[in-house]
């Protein structure tokens, strides 16, 4: 799908904010203002220090027993940064899409169960994030262009192509997974966690969660002319589409996993799942996460890994309120060094088994 370079070049640009004053008939100000607050919310995201992050989420971690080459790719005007799991021997590779506020090394754990059940692995860093290029992730519609980008090299490449794909994404990544079905038609399989339904609509869809949305001129805290106009600029064509529409176009197995007390995405209101009704696909698979598994992120993680987590973060605190301070980056990594890296990033089994049963068929 064509796109234009908008990503990289709009902010400060006067045409640009020009266009939008005069498709909207909005204010200056008004526009800056809004323009300010879209922007905020997708600011670029670096890797966190290691050395005080818990669980097996950065490849110096798992090395020994997970092999992986490195590379760039296009996307627009971006590099992003990719990574290929070699599976000796696999007919199959999953793309892996990750989610926002994280990058590829923090899907490591899902990663290398798609490898030791006979996967090969294709992942990467979004625009903005980690390793990739990009001054910010730019809005929500950006996994999907990347997502198609990355599908695109994919295809192009004389190695890669010879897989048959599959797609695993969460959240954005899911949003992503999901939505790209509209374009790539030789997908076999997807299977998406937490998803939300529509990266056009999301923000609009947040705000009349919560009660923002007060009148049919502001959506999600936004002027309407706005949100609709800016998105479109940034996105062009990638705005027309959504989850639900995606899965609707093909009858490969597509497999829809939420939890019921998800507060990042909600289980009612801007996820794929609360869709279900418009979804006329068949060969669609739902999975409904409760108890340890309800929530955005421990979803994906084992009962006894949601507990050990607890069981870090309440040691953590008791630790800084006995120092009655903030930690030391020294303190936190003598603290991070004492984690069951292992444990704590461990997946939740039925839920991926049931992705790997389903990709196998």
């Amino acid at each position: 799908m064509a796109t234009n370079d908008l990503g990289k070049n709009l902010k400060d640009n006067a045409k640009i904010l020009a266009k939008i004053a005069l498709a909207t008939g909005l204010q200056m100000g008004t526009i800056l203002g809004a323009k300010a607050l879209y922007d905020s919310f997708f600011p670029r995201y670096e890797k966190r220090d290691i050395d005080t992050v818990f669980g097996e989420f950065d490849y110096s971690r798992v090395d020994e027993k997970l092999t992986r080459t490195t590379f760039f790719f296009p996307s627009g005007p971006w590099k992003l940064q990719g990574y290929f799991y070699p599976c000796y021997g696999a007919k199959k590779m999953v793309v892996v899409c990750h989610g926002m506020h994280a990058g590829a090394d923090d899907y490591l754990p899902f990663i290398a169960y798609f490898v030791h059940n006979g996967f090969s692995v294709f992942s990467f860093d979004c625009q903005g994030t980690y390793a990739s290029e990009g001054d910010s992730t730019v809005g929500m519609c950006t996994p999907l262009v990347n997502l198609d980008h990355a599908l695109t090299y994919i295809k192009n490449d004389r190695q890669l192509s010879q897989y048959k794909l599959y797609l695993f994404g969460h959240s954005w990544g899911g949003y992503a997974a999901t939505s790209v079905l509209s374009l790539h038609k030789d997908i076999c399989g997807c299977a998406a966690v937490a998803p939300f339904n529509s990266g056009y609509t999301l923000l609009a869809e947040k705000g009349d969660q919560y009660g923002a949305s007060l009148t049919d001129s502001l959506v999600g805290g936004f002027p309407k002319q706005f949100l609709d106009t800016y998105q479109t600029l940034l996105f062009k064509d990638y705005t027309k589409l959504d989850g639900v529409k995606g899965i609707n176009s093909t009858n490969i197995p597509v497999f829809i996993a939420h939890g019921n007390r998800d507060s990042v995405i909600s289980f009612y209101h801007q996820s794929v799942i609360s869709r279900k009704d418009e979804i006329r696909a068949e060969n669609v698979t739902y999975y409904v996460g409760t108890g340890a598994h309800a929530g955005h992120n421990t979803i994906l993680h084992s009962e006894r890994a949601v507990a050990y987590q607890k069981q870090v973060e309440k040691e953590l605190k008791q630790l800084k309120k006995e120092c009655d301070r903030e930690l030391t980056q020294e303190e936190k990594a003598a603290f991070c060094r004492r984690v069951d890296h292992s444990l704590y990033s461990e997946v939740n089994a039925e839920m991926m088994q049931a992705i790997v049963d389903m990709f196998n068929k």
